[in-house]
């Protein structure tokens, strides 16, 4: 098990916690403390885990890889620092693993989750639906919110990209990797994980902005076999990325571009504007169906803003990714 964190002490303690009740124990647990300036290092030593200390803020890529060059197992277990597991991830994910021709094993964060508030629900419902809606079976996903890998395919594939700062791509770009080897990482749907943070608009912006970025970065590197391929997903490619939220970053895009249409146009330009956002929503009908048999009714104004504002800040990260990419900032 292991456990990559940084100034985690507000959730650590809760993560570690469902680990002590697991009816199958860990291996080891190893709590990789990334630099962190609170009392991480400190809980997880009084947890009687081990803890490796890194020398500053290295990056949770480098952390995770830290942790499983510690670590002896022969299955690499990577949990966040601020989710809760169920009882018995342990022994599932053992079990899974215990077929020679899984590589992998990826869980789902549970729909709901202990933080209030419209931005939180609607980031970990998106988060929970992005898996929810793909088809079983294996997959190229690998979310290290809870995931598994086996660590000989692990090591023989160099672990996570540490050219990548922040905790963004990383992890996707190894369930890439793990798939385009011939290799099979398990979707498995009943394996559900308690998301424990919190957002407030500036975090959630920030998060989603960092990820697009990111995510242009990636797809330009290896434009054919992640550009077109992965993010696209044209052909269902095993990614949780959908080619209809492709689609409606797009046309939200043009919706904020379509008021220069009334210079050709005059006022009736004006009726472009919300046709367009709407066609934008309607790209998302599964996952707010989806909200409301969860949530009910009420959540889908909330949902409905916060998925324009979600599309128009991934568009500008992507305009902006693709723009530092061609200035030379690869990563």
């Amino acid at each position: 098990m292991i456990i990559p964190a940084w100034n985690a002490s507000e959730t650590l303690c809760r993560c570690l916690d469902a680990l002590k009740r697991q009816t199958m124990p860990p291996l080891e647990t190893v709590v990789v403390d990334d630099g962190s300036s609170d009392t991480t290092a400190e809980l997880a030593r009084s947890y009687g885990v081990r803890v490796i200390p890194l020398s500053g803020k290295m990056g949770p890529a480098l952390a995770r890889n830290e942790g499983v060059f510690a670590a002896s197992g022969e299955i690499a277990l990577f949990v966040d620092a601020d989710v809760v597991v169920p009882e018995n991830l342990v022994e599932r994910i053992a079990g899974l693993l215990s077929d020679p021709s899984v590589a992998g094993v990826q869980t789902l964060y549970a729909p709901d989750c202990p933080g209030e508030g419209l931005i939180t629900t609607y980031q970990n419902f998106y988060y929970h639906h992005s898996l929810a809606r793909m088809r079983p079976g294996g997959v190229a996903v690998f979310a290290t919110w809870c995931a598994a890998v086996r660590r000989d395919v692990f090591l023989e594939l160099g672990g996570f990209n540490t050219n990548v700062p922040e905790p963004t791509v990383e992890d996707e770009e190894l369930g890439y990797a793990i798939a385009d080897s011939g290799r099979v990482i398990l979707l498995e749907k009943s394996l559900q994980v308690t998301h424990l943070a919190e957002y407030t608009f500036g975090t959630f912006a920030g998060r989603r902005l960092r990820m697009a970025v990111a995510q242009a970065k990636s797809g330009w590197r290896q434009v054919k076999q992640r550009l077109l391929a992965r993010y696209m997903n044209v052909h269902e490619t095993g990614t949780h990325h959908s080619r209809w939220v492709v689609l409606s970053i797009l046309i939200t895009f043009l919706a904020w571009l379509s008021p220069l249409s009334m210079l050709f146009t005059g006022p009736a330009g004006l009726l472009l504007f919300p046709a367009l956002l709407f066609l934008a929503l309607l790209c998302h009908w599964s996952f707010f169906a989806s909200a409301v048999k969860r949530f009910g009714w009420r959540v889908f104004p909330g949902f409905a803003v916060m998925c324009i504002t979600d599309m128009t800040i991934l568009g500008f990260g992507i305009i902006r990714g693709t723009l530092e990419y061609l200035s030379g900032k690869h990563y």
